[in-house]
Order: C-alpha cells, then sequence, then structure tokens
C-alpha cells in the first residue's frame, strides 16, 4: 500500500493505474538499462525477443536469458496469476526449449534485437554459446497471484525447472503513473541452495566495471577519490553493494563507459566499501547517483573520452565490451590488454600517482 504524507499525517493513495498486459511489456522490453532490469527480476535477464511465435502460432510474451545461459520463459498477466498460466508458459518452455547453442540464438534473436552475438557472449562471460539454452525457466508476472499456483511452482522446482513469481502495483499519484515489482515467490538454484564459500576463496581476478555513465565530470570525479561506483536502488543489501563486495583484494578492475569504451584500469590494492550520503562531498550532486563505492587504486586512466579504447579495438584482443556493471574477464586476455596500456600502445592514457582517499 503507497500513502503520501499530509503534515504528520498518512493518506491512502487508491487510484489504480489499469497498464495493458501490451503496455507492462513494452515497459519490461523498453527497460534496456541493466540497472532497471535488475530491480525488476532482482537479477540480470538478457531479453532476447518478445511476442514469439511457437509452432502453434501462438505468442510468447518475452523470452530471455539468466547468468547461466538458460532459457527464461516470461509471461504476463494483467489480473491474478492463477493454475493455467504456469502450463501455458510451459508449453512455450518445450517449444523452445528444441533449440540450443547457436540455433537459439539465430532462431529467436531476431533483425530488429538490440543484442548481437557478442553482446551475449559478454554477458554470458563465455565464448561458449553452446551451453544457452541446454536449461530452461518461468518467469510469471501479474497484479497478484493465487496460492494454488506457488504449490505448482514448487514441484516444478523440484522437478529442475526453476520458477519465479513476480508481482506489480500500479498507481496514479498525483498525475503522476507509478510501478513497483516485488518477488513474491523463488525457487531458483539460488534461493533454493546456499552457496558454500565465500567470495574471499577465489583467486584475484580481472574484471569490467561500467561506472554507470559516459559523463567526463563524473569519471574525472571518480579518479579524485579513488573509487568505483554502483547504483541500483542506492540501499543497504541491494544489488550494487553486493557486486562491490564481491571483489576482493587484488582483482583488476578495467572500467567502462557506455558508447566510449575502456578509459582506464586499477588495482583493488585495499578495498573499502561505503556507502555515501547524498550531501557527502563524494557525491557528484549534478550527475551523481551511485551511492556505493569501492576505494581503488587507479593505474592509467584517459583523461578525455576521445581516448577510450573502443569496442572494436578491443576484439584484437578477443574482449568484447560488457553489457552489464560488472563481468569478468579471461585473465590471459585482460594481462595482454594491460601490457599494452603500460607500454603506451594506446594514446591519450596517464600514469597515475594519486593516494586513496
Amino acid at each position: 500500500m503507497l500513502f503520501e504524507v499530509e503534515k504528520n499525517a498518512l493518506k491512502i493513495i487508491t487510484e489504480n493505474w489499469n497498464v495493458s498486459e501490451l503496455d507492462l511489456e513494452k515497459l519490461i522490453v523498453g527497460a534496456d538499462n541493466i540497472l532497471l532490469n535488475n530491480s525488476i527480476f532482482k537479477e540480470e535477464i538478457l531479453i532476447i525477443s518478445n511476442q514469439v511465435r511457437t509452432k502453434d502460432k501462438k505468442r510468447a510474451d518475452i523470452l530471455g536469458l539468466d547468468k547461466d545461459g538458460r532459457g527464461v520463459i516470461i509471461e504476463l498477466k494483467k489480473g491474478k496469476g492463477h493454475l493455467g498460466v504456469d502450463m501455458q508458459a510451459l508449453q512455450y518452455l518445450a517449444d523452445f526449449s528444441r533449440y540450443t547453442g547457436k540455433d537459439f540464438i539465430n532462431k529467436f534473436q531476431g533483425k530488429d534485437s538490440k543484442w548481437s552475438s557478442e553482446d551475449i557472449i559478454s554477458f554470458l562471460e563465455s565464448e561458449n554459446l553452446e551451453r544457452v539454452n541446454q536449461k530452461n525457466r518461468i518467469i510469471l508476472i501479474a497484479n497478484s497471484f493465487d496460492s494454488t499456483l506457488f504449490s505448482m511452482g514448487e514441484w516444478l522446482a523440484e522437478k529442475g525447472v526453476p520458477f519465479k513469481c513476480i508481482e506489480y502495483k500500479a498507481i496514479k499519484a498525483n498525475d503522476k503513473r507509478l510501478i513497483s515489482f516485488t518477488t513474491v515467490f523463488d525457487r531458483t538454484n539460488e534461493s533454493l541452495y546456499s552457496i558454500g564459500f565465500t567470495y574471499n576463496d577465489r583467486a584475484p581476478k580481472y574484471f569490467w566495471h561500467n561506472i554507470g555513465r559516459a559523463d567526463l565530470d563524473w569519471w574525472k570525479h571518480l579518479i579524485k577519490y579513488s573509487q568505483i561506483p554502483a547504483c541500483f536502488e542506492n540501499s543497504p543489501g541491494d544489488r550494487g553493494e553486493q557486486i562491490l563486495k564481491s571483489y576482493i583484494k587484488d582483482d583488476v578492475i578495467i572500467a567502462y563507459a557506455t558508447g566510449i569504451g575502456a578509459i582506464g584500469y586499477g588495482v583493488l590494492e585495499d578495498p573499502k566499501y561505503k556507502l555515501i550520503e547524498s550531501k557527502s562531498e563524494e557525491n557528484l550532486r549534478k550527475i551523481d547517483s551511485c551511492f556505493h563505492r569501492l576505494s581503488i587504486s587507479w593505474k592509467y586512466v584517459v583523461n578525455d573520452f576521445n581516448y577510450g579504447i573502443r569496442p572494436s579495438d578491443l576484439k584484437g584482443y578477443e574482449i568484447y565490451h560488457p553489457v552489464s556493471t560488472s563481468a569478468t574477464i579471461a585473465n590471459e586476455k585482460a594481462k595482454k590488454l594491460i601490457e599494452d596500456i603500460d607500454n603506451n600502445q594506446f594514446a591519450g592514457f596517464s600514469k597515475q600517482h594519486i593516494a586513496l582517499h
């Protein structure tokens, strides 16, 4: 329930916004910003296509991939989700499961897809596309759900089909249309089984890290404060905090700006996480909405985006640009790129001697 605060009293906002299934689909498909995508699904889903025709000439709402390469059937309902919706999704899943690897991508990617095969490789953090759609899962999105559907979800999860239900609430308040998404049932592998190791058990790696916006003042601000950022909901425990805390000492971070390319690299020599306040001097007020920060020792950076290493130049290293906030890079490939930066093979990169703040 949503309340409006009037002086010291709460006023219930009850005016609903009647969003159609098609409008809801357009909103979700149009949420190409990974941060927004993650806020809806609580995980990173790469949307491959929508209104996908099946062999029975029906249309599945949305088809995507998760980070494990599993095909994701996403079905939307304007009203209440109940038994029967799951069977429809299962029918689509059975149809689409016939295609795996490159066949899946070629079949469903479509001519108008904004994601190339290279984007998919980057998203999966693997060049092995043969694992694509070897397994499948279902996500249902509805205004509410019949609890009997959750029993079916439990059964499907036991049979190896991860199942998630997301409720949406659409409200109109003061001429503004608001919509929220809440996961009300989740039986994916990650929710069923706790992971038996910690991040500190691994060896240091190389990572892409997207700085959030391609703004030079923002980038110089991060250089000045020796930080990498993450946004999301800017609240404790959200995906932004999880990403930054997943890094460990001696990880190497290659900074990336969308549309620009690689703009610098640094080492997490003494990584310290913080969630800054909006009034902090570390907040670049004109631009900043990324309050999660992690300290980094920048080694080489560009001070002019014209010198960023473009995605086309990165192909020579068999490295593909990231489509998510953070993505691993194969050690040998990343080492070669950094070696060339250190040896001045790329103009515009300058060595940093800035102490951590």
